[in-house]
């Protein structure tokens, strides 16, 4: 499955290109255009980290599923929670996840990270390595568009273009 990914800032939608974000639209109008292709997830990178987008959430989760990496602001993690968009929790995490719904968490890990990711349901493997397959193999595994092994996996996050 291939995850669009966009930047959320200040309610404008952006794409990282070349290390530069670059405007894309109003996040509701390339997110109608992203499920019109037929994307069923979004992944969501919220550059506020706080409830400021909150509106944009709501409305987006009537038409696609989202996931929304929004640091560890717990009272938007419970919103995001409330309305059943899946959050992206950057593992290991100060929060104690098991007070959360499981089925929409998804933790992001790096190659430092030697938990077992437990109270996560998917795991996106920031720096996919052979190791890290091996040590997640029963678990549902999202990667990044540029590593070699996508057919190991559940689904691709790739920056669409502008």
């Amino acid at each position: 499955m291939k995850i669009p990914l966009i930047y959320l800032k200040d309610k404008q939608a952006f794409v990282k290109k070349d290390g530069v974000m670059r405007f894309i639209g109003k996040p509701l109008d390339i997110a109608k255009k992203m499920k019109g292709e037929g994307h069923i997830l979004l992944h969501i990178v919220d550059l506020d980290e706080t409830e400021s987008n909150f509106d944009i959430y709501d409305k987006l989760t009537y038409f696609i599923n989202i996931e929304v990496e929004c640091g560890e602001n717990e009272h938007l993690i419970k919103r995001l929670l409330e309305i059943n968009a899946r959050v992206v929790v950057i593992l290991p995490s100060k929060l104690d996840l098991k007070k959360y719904n499981k089925r929409l968490l998804v933790g992001k890990i790096n190659t430092e990270y030697e938990g077992n990711a437990e109270d996560v349901h998917d795991i996106i493997l920031e720096k996919p390595t052979e190791e890290l397959f091996l040590r997640f193999k029963d678990r549902r595994l999202i990667v990044y568009d540029n590593y070699k092994g996508k057919e190991k996996v559940w689904g691709i996050i790739f920056s669409p273009e502008p």
